[in-house]
């Protein structure tokens, strides 16, 4: 996420638009009101990629959703937000509230928790009585950590409370499939925290052994039992972390170990030990893809790419990543799993990040380790809509990919990958960020945040309102 000081976007931050990875975790139902999923079955092995006789494909084949139907904007008549015709919108949240109102009113009655400043990543889990929760991020340090609204099955908010505090600069994260949240501080040494939409601070747990870096957002495969990491560093490096196996979380419900495991860095066949990939055209096409161990992973990832540097004349493992931002997963259903020219296996999962420092989007075909960029600033409706820095990236259940704007022009964009992009809604005036993008697991409503936003009006400086978008029916159809 991009730093925050006293500039026109960077208001009280200390230190690009988003994207893929951990799919929304499906839920069970017991009865009980608590998060329920299905059992992970046993992890399968990290396929193979053995050289294949046929020629690597170009592209990967990926597919838009059905929002790339979306007609032009308009005023929704909510804080000068501007969504396609039949969406709706509505204010859940503003900082130091709970509800669709910019003052405290005695009508609001009990405010159990007052909602954080400067809201960030975020995800929905929904629960088994047909509600759900948003969780989501406060980007401020100190007293950074987590919060989250409770929706009832009617969309009413119900309750609000912390399940992270203490923690820095707490900007993006993932879902777990098994219903937690990982939360990511972005400072140096910054580490990721477990959380437990339905529980508390207390509960919450350090996962050091995902890496002490400039954390930005996580996505998990439990297929392989991996977890994929961005860094948000100028010289940053895009990680995975292979779990040893399966314990009890602390939900109680069964997930990755995530205290051991190993730690490595994605290195893109001749871009290895700090290399870049400068040209772009290049970079839009599949390549394979390796990985290496994390030098030193105990410790903070920019001082020991510094001194090996210095100690041996070259750079550290990894390919590089511009300002590595959000990352998530798409998977595909057994009969959607297309072949790849030249790789073994079809195409079952994709993790895609988003990189600010060059206004790039990459898909990984992680049981291929194929790499590619599938969205560039060339890649949208309009000449003039280029978009200043990629951020959060969420999919939808309809394998919409939707990538939010660290920019002035504070916008949430339609991916198509590897073809023209569109615009989903703007938020005019300037002076903050989109952030938070999530859809509840229908896929009917889409939470984020506009990061210093105010509920007084567009470009009025604030800290921070969360909102819901509300998908019209005939969007709801996979495609």
């Amino acid at each position: 996420m991009a730093d925050l000081n006293l500039d026109r976007r960077r208001f009280l931050q200390i230190l690009l638009v988003s994207g893929s990875a951990a799919a929304l975790a499906a839920c069970g139902g017991s009865g009980d009101g608590a998060l329920q999923i299905d059992q992970p079955s046993p992890a399968a092995p990290i396929p193979d990629t053995p050289t294949s006789p046929e020629a690597l494909a170009m592209e990967l084949p990926l597919s838009p959703g059905p929002l790339m139907g979306i007609g032009p904007l308009q005023d929704s008549g909510v804080d000068g937000i501007r969504i396609p015709a039949d969406f709706s919108i509505r204010r859940v949240a503003v900082s130091g509230l709970t509800a669709d109102t910019p003052v405290p009113l005695p009508s609001l009655g009990i405010i159990n928790y007052p909602w954080h400043i400067f809201p960030d990543g975020g995800a929905v889990f929904d629960l088994d009585d047909g509600g759900w929760i948003y969780a989501s991020n406060s980007e401020i340090v100190p007293g950074g950590g987590v919060g989250v609204l409770r929706f009832d099955s009617e969309g009413q908010i119900t309750d609000s409370y912390q399940i992270l505090r203490g923690t820095r600069r707490n900007c993006a994260g993932g879902p777990t499939p098994w219903q937690t949240w990982l939360s990511c501080e972005e400072v140096p040494d910054g580490k990721v925290f477990e959380c437990d939409p339905l529980g508390t601070p207390d509960t919450a747990q350090e996962l050091p052994a995902l890496g002490i870096f400039n954390h930005e957002a996580v996505a998990v495969d439990m297929t392989t039992r991996t977890l994929y990491l961005t860094e948000d560093e100028g010289d940053g490096r895009l990680y995975r972390f292979r779990s040893s196996g399966l314990v009890t979380s602390i939900n109680g419900r069964q997930g990755l170990d995530m205290q051991n495991g190993v730690l490595e860095v994605l290195e893109i066949e001749g871009f290895e030990s700090g290399g870049y990939q400068e040209d772009l055209r290049q970079a839009r096409t599949v390549k394979r893809v390796n990985w290496a161990p994390v030098v030193s992973p105990e410790r903070a990832q920019g001082q020991v790419r510094a001194e090996f540097q210095r100690t041996n004349g070259r750079g550290a493992p990894g390919t590089v990543f511009r300002g590595g931002e959000g990352i998530w997963i798409q998977e595909f259903k057994q009969d959607e799993r297309l072949t790849i020219s030249g790789a073994p296996n079809p195409m079952r999962a994709v993790v895609y990040f988003a990189c600010k420092g060059d206004n790039r989007v990459y898909a990984l075909d992680v049981d291929n380790d194929l790499i590619e960029v599938v969205f560039d600033n060339e890649q949208l409706i309009a000449p003039d809509m280029a978009f200043d820095d990629v951020d959060n990236l969420t999919v939808s259940p309809m394998n919409d990919i939707i990538v939010a704007e660290d920019g002035e022009a504070m916008r949430l964009m339609v991916m198509n990958p590897n073809g023209p992009s569109k615009i989903l809604l703007q938020i005019p005036g300037g002076g903050s960020e989109l952030t938070g993008p999530a859809f509840t697991k229908n896929g009917k409503y889409l939470y984020f945040s506009n990061q210093r936003g105010s509920a007084l009006g567009p470009g009025i400086p604030g800290l921070g309102t969360t909102y819901e978008l509300e998908i019209p029916d005939k969007y709801l159809t996979m495609i």
